[in-house]
């Protein structure tokens, strides 16, 4: 059953801008190829972090939202947690 997820994505500021929208991109491509659909992408660009997360200050900031299936969304996690990239995520439903 598909449902409506949002999800804040931080990604390492040691990557060039381009380099960051290609790894939202993968995120992307992965929610697709399980069946997912992309609604809408808030690129909030790279920002200062409230503390330090991984001895990073800043991140690059994405927020998406989507309509996924409930009994993937731990794959999606998985997929967050072994990306090196990714030093901070949410997914909640909306």
């Amino acid at each position: 059953m598909l449902k409506k997820y949002e999800s804040m994505i931080i990604i390492v500021p040691t990557l060039t801008e381009d380099d960051s929208k290609q790894e939202l991109e993968k995120i992307s491509s992965f929610i697709k190829k399980n069946g997912g659909e992309v609604i809408n992408t808030d690129d909030l660009g790279k920002k200062r972090l409230a503390f330090k997360i991984n001895d990073f200050n800043e991140g690059y900031y994405f927020v998406n939202y989507f309509n996924f299936d409930t009994a993937k969304v731990s794959e999606l996690e998985r997929m967050y947690k072994l990306n090196e990239n990714v030093i901070r995520y949410n997914i909640q439903t909306k």
